[in-house]
């Protein structure tokens, strides 16, 4: 394996990494079949089913589950409902016809109550908390909201190791002129090498006016995303420091660290020294395929898609997807961590109580 193994690794900072284990049963797939369980999460539901519709939302300030924005709207034989908390948003849909609603409301031919509806959508909305809202400049709020929290770039760091490295000294230590064929191959194989001068695409934090974080990088767009990687071996070089810190700058502050390896030399975990740094993942030639180990920090939950066993993939278009989904929902993974999920609950606190203040009951 190109990660430590063994059990449970401690990086430098003290935190606990595990080895992801490879999957008997798991395939590597195309980006429509692997990806189809992620996308719904960006699907803008709001945008696309709600505004500029007929529709429902009540607020409250307090409740069981904290501030809350409900939106509830009939699409065709299906009423499909928002739940906005702390904890983030959940999409719910039920049919019409399973709607409770009165003799005479039916009689009449009027709709059930929102309470029915809600009640019908999902058991844990704290309903008796929740009042309509009217105010024809609330569905602006909550659309602003909804896209404000969804993610399209990520950056992600890109380390090199030469054969026989194994510590994160080293792999700062590397130049451009390091980088073996194999490597240079590899970071074809993950996008495009630009000139950041001038660049006007997502930047990742690298200064596109002075080539003060180098002269090139790796950037790719990905189903929707664009992605940057900051590349160790394109990141300045300062001779006299040991530590690399202009490097450890932006890989050190990447969620997601991506390691290519020129031989099997276990990565060693320990020398790893960011807190910020919560996935590993290490690819080396294997063959006419790649190898590759994840290990994940501790309370980053498991994320698809899983690691085949024999732990490879091809270099090809599919195996280039897969490794690119799995970069992508090791971050989101990440998001629900200790040290992410907290700060992303209050964040999210701060703004429902605000738009629920604003407009309840108007």
């Amino acid at each position: 394996m190109s990660l430590n193994a063994g059990g449970p690794s401690h990086s430098g900072d003290g935190a606990t990494f595990s080895l992801e284990k490879p999957q008997a049963a798991a395939k590597v797939t195309g980006v429509h079949e692997s990806l189809l369980q992620e996308c719904e999460r960006d699907i803008i539901w709001y945008r696309d089913y709600f505004f500029g519709k007929p529709h429902i939302n009540l607020l409250a300030k307090s409740s069981t589950r904290g501030p809350l924005a409900v939106s509830i709207v009939l699409d065709g034989d299906y009423y499909k409902g928002i739940v906005r908390t702390t904890e983030g948003s959940e999409r719910l849909t039920v049919p019409r016809d399973s709607v409770a609603s009165s003799f005479w409301r039916k009689l009449f031919g009027m709709p059930p109550t929102p309470s029915s509806i809600l009640r019908a959508l999902s058991p844990n909305i704290p309903v008796p908390a929740l009042k309509p809202s009217r105010e024809p400049s609330l569905p602006n709020e909550l659309l602003a909201m909804e896209e404000r929290q969804v993610i399209r770039s990520y950056k992600f760091g890109l380390g090199y190791l030469r054969a026989g490295q194994s510590t994160e000294e080293q792999l700062f230590a590397n130049t451009e002129e390091d980088m073996s064929a194999e490597f240079k191959e590899f970071v074809n194989f993950l996008g495009e090498t630009i000139d950041l001068k001038g660049w006007r695409g997502y930047r990742a934090g690298l200064d596109v006016a002075n080539d003060q974080t180098g002269k090139q990088s790796v950037y790719t767009k990905w189903q929707g995303y664009e992605i940057m990687f900051h590349v160790s071996t394109y990141l300045p070089h300062n001779q006299g420091d040991r530590q690399q810190l202009e490097k450890k700058r932006h890989i050190g502050n990447d969620i997601v660290v991506l390691i290519f390896q020129d031989s099997d030399t276990p990565f060693n975990l320990p020398t790893l020294t960011s807190k910020q740094n919560h996935v590993v993942i290490a690819v080396r030639p294997d063959g006419d395929k790649y190898c590759i180990s994840v290990s994940s920090k501790t309370g980053v939950p498991h994320f698809n898609p899983d690691i085949p066993d024999p732990p490879q993939f091809n270099r090809d278009a599919v195996g280039r997807d897969f490794l690119l989904h799995k970069l992508v929902n090791a971050e989101r993974a990440s998001y629900k961590s200790p040290s992410f999920a907290p700060k992303i609950s209050r964040t999210r606190n701060v703004l429902l109580l605000d738009v629920a203040e604003r407009f309840e009951g108007r």
